[in-house]
């Protein structure tokens, strides 16, 4: 790109962002959208809520909709565009149901060269973006590969990661480091791009505390020490990590514990996916009595390679439920590879997989142009999604007999699990909605379904952005949510 095109380019992204900012300011300021309410009593109850709750400077999107016809009960700029953080995997899940259905499967590969009875040269380990390889299913495919006979491994593994080509975790509002839920996406990827380190008192003040990682495995190298110190007062720990040459991540740990605290533990992410699942595969492998005379490579598959084993994953509708139960980032980028690289073929990409959600949101009835998407998990601020067209894809979804069980049951349960559990605790609105949560910073969303003390059931959708920096976390959406379930519908 020259310099003339890119600063045509440059201006072209200033005019467009200045004009989104004008019409949300427009929206919150001339709040009719151009729809009929058909309910103004109740427009005028949620109207009224909204002013109770919500402080100035903040842009508020609300629609509910009676499930079983479709009507709109009440709604407030029900088609402006706001932040919906991690609301967006409502519509990424419902778009992967919806495009691969339920029983599909992510398929990791094994694949060998020169096999020669229980006996391989070269061992290729080939993902295909399973959102959801765990230790626990990385151990029973070795188990399944000494089932099947093999007993060693005279050169070395392959590890395969070619089937995606990930973008990094979209986050504008922290630079990406350690934390769990800023790991990288890969086509072969375990326990979600972190391991475990676990951080346990010495016996005695004055002794160095212990420092554990799981899973075991070459790939990390422990380093820095943590002091015991007297009393029960709680780990306070710092992490770094640093990549080496030869692959292996050095991850660093320091700070104070006391000497009856409990242990502490946090997940750390990891730079290399592929080499971090291929170091721990061979770790599996030895564990079962498997030799491997050479080392972990990262590599394309060898032409020639016969096929050796065929792992399937759990399948998606069950990945789906633990997607949105924990609004898991890393699976939600996951599956939007996946989707990609099904959908388009391989190699799957981001775009690849935006491409496949922006067309689930079309076919759900979301206006062209009303909508943007720039990764699939909501962590991004570049997202735009307002109240009536998540409440299109929750009626959608609904009624899909081909997988509203599995999308209905993913979502969390107000006051019982996921990230409800702790939320609307109180008799009068616990077990009365199913949705999928959203926080960022200054952000604070609710979508799902919820049935009223008359008996209805809604689709719902609740989106609060704040207009000015430097809001810190708010719980306005959840407010509004109780004040909804507690206004009488009184429509027949």
């Amino acid at each position: 790109m020259t310099f003339r095109h890119r600063s045509f380019h440059c201006r072209f992204l200033a005019i467009r962002a200045a004009a989104c900012v004008f019409a949300v300011l427009f929206l919150v300021l001339h709040p009719s959208s151009g729809r009929c309410a058909g309910y103004p009593h109740l427009d005028a109850q949620l109207d009224a809520l909204i002013k109770r709750v919500l402080p100035p400077n903040f842009a508020v999107s609300v629609q509910v909709v009676e499930l079983a016809t479709g009507r709109v009960l009440m709604e407030k700029n029900p088609d402006l565009p706001l932040v919906p953080a991690s609301t967006l995997k409502a519509v990424t899940s419902a778009a992967a149901l919806h495009t691969l259905k339920p029983d599909f499967t992510f398929v990791t590969e094994v694949l060998a060269e020169e096999v020669d009875g229980s006996s391989v040269q070269n061992l290729i380990l080939k993902g295909k973006g399973d959102p959801y390889l765990v230790s626990e299913q990385l151990f029973a495919l070795t188990g399944a590969l000494r089932d099947k006979g093999l007993r060693e491994v005279r050169g070395n593994i392959i590890v395969d990661d070619s089937y995606f080509i990930p973008g990094k975790p979209l986050d504008e509002a922290e630079d990406l480091g350690h934390r769990s839920y800023h790991a990288p996406y890969g086509a072969l990827s375990l326990n979600f791009n972190t391991v475990k380190v676990t951080v346990l008192p010495g016996k005695s003040a004055g002794r160095s505390a212990k420092i554990l990682v799981d899973p075991v495995c070459e790939y990390v190298v422990l380093a820095g020490s943590v002091k015991t110190v007297q009393g029960s007062s709680p780990a306070r720990l710092n992490y770094s990590k640093e990549s080496r040459p030869d692959g292996r991540e050095v991850i660093t740990v320091s700070g104070t514990i006391g000497a009856e605290a409990p242990p502490k533990s946090k997940y750390v992410n990891v730079t290399s996916p592929a080499q971090y699942t291929g170091e721990v595969f061979k770790e599996f492998l030895l564990r079962e009595g498997i030799r491997v005379g050479g080392r972990v490579v990262h590599g394309v598959t060898p032409i020639g390679a016969a096929p050796y084993l065929a792992f399937p994953s759990r399948p998606l509708g069950s990945t789906i439920y633990w997607l949105n139960k924990f609004s898991n980032n890393f699976m939600a980028e996951q599956i939007c590879l996946g989707l990609g690289a099904e959908v388009h073929g391989a190699p799957g990409t981001r775009e690849k997989g935006l491409s496949v959600i922006r067309k689930y949101l079309l076919e759900c009835g979301v206006d062209e142009g009303s909508f943007s998407l720039t990764e699939a998990s909501g962590l991004s601020r570049g997202n735009r999604l307002s109240a009536s067209a998540l409440v299109k894809v929750l009626l959608v979804a609904s009624r899909d007999f081909t997988y509203n069980a599995e999308y209905m049951a993913s979502l969390g349960v107000a006051g019982a699990d996921g990230t409800l559990k702790e939320k609307f605790t109180d008799p009068g609105s616990k077990r009365r909605i199913r949705a999928k949560t959203g926080t960022l910073r200054g952000v604070s969303a609710l979508a799902g379904y919820g049935i009223w003390h008359d008996g209805k059931t809604c689709a719902f959708a609740v989106l609060v952005n704040s207009l000015r920096n430097g809001a810190g976390f708010v719980p306005y959406a959840d407010e509004i949510m109780k004040g909804l379930l507690d206004i009488p519908l009184g429509v027949r």
